[in-house]
């Protein structure tokens, strides 16, 4: 039986399952407060592992008939929780994590409520990944092995309880993965489908090996990345949102399983099916009303090994035709591709654009893995990138991710200049100081009046998360996680305390393209053309053009915009990405990196667009902030073709943005159906003009308007919004409007 038969009836059962759960299982945390609180000498490894056993006893085991990978363990997280949440949370919510977390907000909620940044509280407790390929290579009886080697020279009781706590973490997912073992066998007594009877036994059989031994066939390697995707986690409370890089870490197995006869290609697909249906069905994504769910989850394809040869092969293609069959929104698939790779490549992801499932990101090797090299890290350590959630990219086993964390309003810092008065609440909370533009003679003042204020801005966000990831072995230790990742072990330290190889952190900036075009309109009708001074610019900002709208109109139509074939606008585009990267980057983290340069917005262009006066380049108060790197909306049109925004890449230089600069693209399409053949040239120039990471949503302007009007008629209608791919009729109004307009932009520029 095909898992295309099955997944209708895999979907039901984990409804049924969730709608019958009982996630109250506040009984147990409670004994683990009060335990911990008999214990104040404990150090925060200590508590940790109390937990982990815990769970690993207590906490309910379930194996799904209709699926053939085990990885269900319910603490208490609810069906769409991110894995923060849950009893693996419990130590968040300790007086002291409470308190830190209670700081955090407080610090981060005015800035909010302001539109100047968001993020998360304390530390990112997602978007991270699993050393998948250490657990492949020891198992976990060889990490606890490990471990316990280090811990005979251990030098202070600190790294000792670290080390215990990896030991006990292991052993916990040991005795959790026995458990199906033992629940397998409860539902075999009463099955009679043959079929699932198989699928039980082997169930049974592998997870009492599993993944306590490195796997050794096809199916035992992809069960173990759902194992420890979502059951490290669960027990964790730290999310995790990578399923890994497949198409290389699994290979191996795959061709030595075909080589002896144990699976077919199709039966290697059908698996892989399952893999990628799992988190679309268990976090209910076609059930959303009116909010986004999902995991963040991300799939790796493509790219390199670590020697730099060019990963494609049956399994990239088996993922890609997969996912398409499947319809699926989450995970969504991040492809790497270079120069190196073959035509077949280029045209596999361009059909998979053109089938309208746009859950597809394209990752520029020839730019990433050199942007991470600048940063002193080990070439063969970049080979190795894969997609951290969002856009942002980490480097496999050996690096904690902490990108998707912080997120800048740069047109708010822009207009701080302008009225500084009005952050007096930033500004005396932290004794700063902005600058005032009304002095500026010259441009060239003016302009390092504004990198003066955002570097304030930026110093600031990063010095708060400083103070609170700085403590975040003792709010949320991840002991097992960090076992998985390289260097841990050996320096015996958590990941939470810089124990990873690479602990590099970024404040991702929202904006850009509305940034250089009100740098630039200040200083044609200001300093250039001297049409207006810059008192008056301010009043007629504060006014939101009202009674100018033929000067916001002049702005707009006659004032050179990023993305638009204009060499001067070329020219200081270059200087201001270049500029950006250099205030934003550098500055050490708490857990001995440093904060690396980032261009990705994910949803912040709207919210902090909502929240944000009017600008210089024309657009009123409310509007949407450009998205990632791309041209604003009111750059786009006839003057802002598709290929004039891919020139407008190559003055610049993205590698200086290790973190990804994201462009994103809406490409029109007919009722008539989807061309991929005029795809591959747009992915083909996109990565010669030196581009980062390309999003394209290839939709057609009419339907989206239908969808809207009638999303009962088009509830399959998936599209790409940021840094996540969504059902388009659960989307607010306010992101399904941008979606429209950029359509309608893309069919003008054509």
């Amino acid at each position: 039986m095909s898992f295309l038969d099955e997944k209708i009836l895999f979907d039901q059962e984990m409804d049924t399952y969730y709608a019958r759960l009982n996630t109250d299982i506040t009984y147990l945390e409670d004994e683990l407060h009060r335990e911990s609180s008999e214990h104040p000498e404990w150090l925060s490894y200590q508590c940790k592992t109390l937990g982990y056993k815990r769970m690993a006893e207590h906490c309910p085991v379930h194996v799904f008939r209709h699926c053939p990978f085990y990885f269900e363990i319910n603490t208490g997280r609810p069906r769409t929780d991110l894995g923060t949440g849950g009893l693996g949370g419990w130590m968040k919510r300790e007086p002291f994590g409470a308190q830190l977390a209670a700081s955090s907000i407080e610090w981060l909620s005015s800035y909010h409520k302001s539109g100047l940044s968001s993020g998360w509280a304390v530390l990112d407790d997602n978007h991270h990944t699993l050393g998948y390929e250490n657990v492949f290579r020891y198992g976990l009886k060889g990490l606890i092995k490990k471990a316990e080697e280090h811990l005979s020279s251990a030098t202070t009781e600190r790294e000792r309880e670290f080390l215990r706590s990896v030991v006990s973490g292991n052993q916990a997912l040991i005795n959790i993965a026995a458990r199906f073992a033992y629940e397998a066998n409860n539902i075999l007594e009463d099955e009679t489908n043959p079929v699932i009877i198989q699928r039980l036994k082997r169930i049974t059989s592998t997870s009492i090996r599993i993944p306590a031994e490195p796997p050794s066939t096809f199916y035992e390697a992809l069960n173990t990345i759902i194992f420890l995707f979502y059951v490290v986690q669960s027990i964790e409370g730290n999310g995790i949102s990578v399923f890994g890089h497949p198409d290389r870490i699994l290979l191996p197995y795959y061709r030595r399983d075909i080589t002896a006869g144990h699976i077919t290609p199709e039966e290697a697909k059908d698996l892989l099916r399952a893999f990628l249906a799992i988190s679309d069905i268990r976090y209910g994504m076609k059930k959303a009303h009116g909010t986004h769910v999902g995991t963040n989850g991300t799939v790796t394809i493509g790219g390199c090994d670590k020697d730099g040869e060019p990963i494609f092969n049956e399994l990239t293609e088996m993922i890609l035709k997969a996912h398409q069959e499947l319809h699926l929104i989450d995970p969504k698939i991040n492809a790497r591709i270079s120069a190196k790779h073959p035509q077949e490549f280029y045209e596999l992801l361009a059909q998979f654009m053109a089938s309208g499932d746009n859950s597809l990101a394209i990752f520029n090797d020839d730019v990433i893995i050199p942007a991470n090299i600048r940063m002193e890290k080990k070439p063969e350590d970049c080979r190795l990138y894969v997609g951290g959630g969002c856009q942002e990219n980490v480097l496999a086993n050996t690096e904690v991710n902490s990108r998707a964390t912080l997120y800048l309003n740069l047109m708010h810092v822009f207009l701080m200049g302008f009225f500084p008065e009005k952050w007096d609440f930033f500004t005396k909370q932290r004794e700063l100081a902005l600058s005032k533009y009304h002095e500026c003679a010259k441009f060239d003042d003016f302009y390092e009046t504004f990198l003066q204020n955002l570097k304030i801005v930026v110093d600031a966000h990063i010095d708060e998360r400083n103070r609170t990831e700085s403590e975040g072995w003792r709010y949320n230790p991840c002991p097992l996680h960090s076992s998985t990742i390289d260097d841990c072990i050996e320096k015996g330290l958590d990941m939470m305390e810089g124990g990873a190889r690479y602990s590099y952190g970024s404040i991702s900036l929202t904006g850009i393209g509305t940034l250089i075009d009100s740098l630039f309109a200040v200083r044609e009708v200001f300093y250039n053309r001297k049409i207006v001074s810059l008192m008056k610019l301010q009043d007629i900002l504060e006014q939101d053009f009202r009674g100018h709208e033929a000067f916001r109109l002049f702005l707009v139509n006659r004032i050179p915009k990023f993305g638009q074939d204009d060499e001067a606008i070329l020219s200081f585009s270059s200087q201001v990405f270049a500029d950006l990267a250099r205030v934003t980057s550098g500055k050490p983290n708490s857990r001995g990196g440093c904060y690396e340069a980032s261009l990705f917005s994910f949803r912040s262009f709207v919210s902090f667009g909502e929240k944000t006066g009017a600008t210089p380049d024309g657009r009123k108060a409310g509007q949407h902030l450009s998205q990632g790197m791309s041209p604003s909306l009111l750059a786009l049109g006839e003057k802002c073709s598709i290929s004039q925004v891919l020139e407008a890449l190559k003055p610049l230089d993205l590698s200086l943005y290790p973190v990804v600069a994201v462009l994103d693209i809406k490409l029109p399409a007919t009722r008539g159906g989807y061309e991929s053949e005029s795809i591959v040239p747009v992915i083909k120039r996109f990565l010669e003009a030196g581009g980062s990471v390309l999003q394209i949503n290839y939709i057609d302007q009419e339907i989206l308007r239908e969808a809207k009007e009638n999303p009962e008629l088009h509830r399959d209608l998936i599209v790409r919004v940021s840094g996540y791919s969504s059902y388009f009729h659960i989307l607010t109004e306010q992101i399904q409007n941008e979606i429209i307009a950029r359509a309608i932009a893309a069919q003008r520029r054509l």
